[in-house]
């Protein structure tokens, strides 16, 4: 058990690596490089990259749908931070990660580079 859970989060590092440099690379080239597109974008690659982990190497996830729930919740709720919402627009990411993370199946399929 230990030695799977260590190798998804190593897939998933590497995935959510490579995906927050192609979206920053290519988010740069279509809206330029500044400090913040670059952070925007690293953080966004990643975020989708590790909810896509499971979907690019589904041997080494036992349990995707709750990989991909943490991390979309995990992803909503940055970007409430990243808008400086209250208390209820965490509540309203915390939901709606769960909804997106549950949902991630049918959608992480169709994602694009910026």
């Amino acid at each position: 058990m230990a030695r799977k859970l260590t190798s998804a989060f190593k897939i998933a590092i590497v995935i959510a690596a490579a995906s927050a440099i192609i979206f920053t690379i290519f988010g740069g080239l279509t809206y330029g490089y500044t400090l913040s597109n670059i952070l925007l974008f690293s953080a966004l690659g990643a975020i989708l990259g590790a909810i896509g982990a499971p979907h690019i190497e589904p041997k080494a996830f036992s349990h995707p749908i709750t990989w991909q729930v943490c991390f979309s919740i995990l992803g909503c709720l940055l970007i409430a931070f990243y808008l400086q919402a209250g208390p209820e627009g965490y509540a309203l990411a915390t939901i709606i990660g769960g909804l997106l993370g549950y949902a991630a199946p049918t959608w992480v399929k169709h994602i694009q580079a910026p």
